[in-house]
């Protein structure tokens, strides 16, 4: 069984995408509007990382409510691994251009992590990005994530976010692994609350 689980997170750690160098200088959304971008996002494509146990994590649904703030708001994430969905709620802030502050209390401790949105039209897509700088080598970890309304990205919709993951020179569209919203893999059977991150 402890074979079983060093294999498991050998897995999921090499799957991560990691690249040389300081993080990239990215373009966020210029004039995003938190108020616009609440509701419900379905994750339709990430970069596998462990927050979402690599690959594993299905029907990846992200739900924020201002509740008539502007810029704060609380938000509930839940996925699906092995037939049991998962759920978490915090809290959202807007914090400089584009940048999503996301905070969460596990047992009394404060948990923060954070995404800057690079495109988005409110009604059908957005695309996500986060970087983080290993302190202990000349690399880092790339986070992406495209995001639509609905259950699928289809017409121009996915179009818009195919030509700009094209152009963009710090996401490779081809690191990326689909998500999966169909019936079988969002049906669970257990249900339980997120009390930890393997990584922030």
């Amino acid at each position: 069984m402890l074979l079983y689980f060093l294999a498991a997170l050998l897995v999921v750690a090499t799957a991560e995408v990691y690249k040389d160098g300081p993080c990239p200088d990215v373009s966020p959304m210029a004039n995003f509007d938190l108020n616009s971008f609440q509701g419900a996002w379905y994750e339709i494509a990430r970069y596998p990382n462990a927050e979402e146990e690599g690959q594993r994590a299905k029907c990846s649904i992200t739900e924020y409510n201002l509740n008539g703030n502007k810029n704060k708001g609380k938000l509930m994430f839940s996925q699906v691994v092995d037939g049991v969905r998962s759920f978490i709620r915090g809290d959202v802030s807007h914090d400089g251009p584009a940048r999503l502050v996301f905070t969460y209390n596990f047992g009394g401790l404060t948990r923060g992590n954070e995404m800057t949105i690079l495109d988005t039209d409110y009604k059908k897509y957005a695309i996500g990005y986060r970087c983080k700088e290993l302190k202990d080598s000349n690399k880092h970890q790339v986070f992406a994530w495209t995001f639509s309304r609905g259950k699928e990205l289809n017409g121009g919709a996915k179009e818009s976010v195919d030509n700009y993951l094209r152009n963009s020179p710090a996401i490779d569209m081809d690191k990326f692994v689909d998500n999966d919203h169909s019936d079988k893999a969002c049906g669970a059977t257990v249900n339980r609350v997120i009390t930890h991150f393997l990584k922030f």
